[in-house]
């Protein structure tokens, strides 16, 4: 019933909006959504996030995606801890008064948003507030709990950690729709009964780079040499069919030869938990 009624909202007015309350470079999955609902599904698709470095190439080329800046807020350094729940504050208001206005009056009223959690406050507040007056859906796309990441600087006790909770919670389940970054984040988002509809996401390989051979031995001999100090990565030399064999964990080099080990581990390098 709820994915039927959020079919209903897409597709009336031809928009939809991406919204991050980060730098969308950071974001690949938020790019593909982007890319997904103007290849796939034809939508002329704003994308509202922090300026920053340019995203991907398809994004940048595709005539029906366009990238609404906001400013991002710096809060100096240095200041006495007991004013951090202060600034905290004016920081949620600040932007949330910022999103309503790039929402509300910078791009046209879309059929559905997707939005980027965490953070949870002020987006998905913002997000909800402005979908209400212009009768759009709203898609929550559950990268983290963000009450989690917030209680590792101020304390799970923390009274900022509770009402944190309970908004990502409310808002969340009156969402139209969740994805999740993974099956046992959506497995518990699903058991404690907060999202209507949910679905499992993996993001698209146009985003990630499998190295070449030899940049990947390169990689390897810098990570088992990290300034100066070796690490879980064994580098060597040993003997094999009469021959020098340079080695390490993921690939050996017979001659100008490189090859792959058989029993290799995977490794993934990624700027961010995106």
């Amino acid at each position: 019933m709820a994915g039927q009624k959020l079919e209903e909202k897409i597709g009336k007015r031809g928009r939809a909006a991406v919204v991050v309350l980060g730098d969308i470079v950071r974001s690949p999955r938020m790019q593909y959504h982007a890319l997904s609902l103007a290849r796939q599904a034809f939508l002329e698709v704003d994308i509202v996030a922090y300026g920053g470095s340019d995203p991907h190439a398809a994004i940048l080329e595709n005539r029906s995606i366009r990238i609404h800046k906001m400013t991002q807020l710096q809060v100096p350094h240095g200041l006495p801890k007991m004013l951090y729940p202060v600034i905290l504050l004016c920081k949620a208001l600040t932007q949330f008064f910022m999103l309503l206005w790039f929402l509300c009056y910078k791009i046209p009223a879309p059929d559905v948003f997707i939005v980027q959690n965490p953070p949870s406050v002020p987006t998905l507040v913002a997000v909800k507030w402005d979908s209400w007056l212009r009768h759009s859906a709203i898609i929550v796309d559950m990268h983290n709990f963000g009450y989690t990441l917030l209680g590792l600087s101020m304390g799970r006790s923390s009274p900022f950690v509770k009402v944190y909770r309970w908004i990502e919670k409310h808002y969340g389940k009156i969402a139209d729709g969740s994805l999740c970054v993974t099956q046992a984040m959506q497995h518990d988002w699903l058991r404690t009964g907060k999202s209507k509809q949910l679905c499992y996401m993996i993001s698209h390989q146009i985003f990630f780079i499998l190295l070449h051979l030899r940049r990947g031995t390169r990689l390897s001999k810098d990570i088992s040499h990290p300034h100066g100090f070796r690490d879980f990565v064994s580098a060597g030399y040993k003997e094999m069919d009469g021959n020098v064999v340079n080695e390490n964990t993921f690939t050996y080099q017979v001659d100008s030869d490189i090859r792959l080990k058989s029993g290799r581990p995977v490794l993934v390098v990624s700027s961010t938990s995106r």
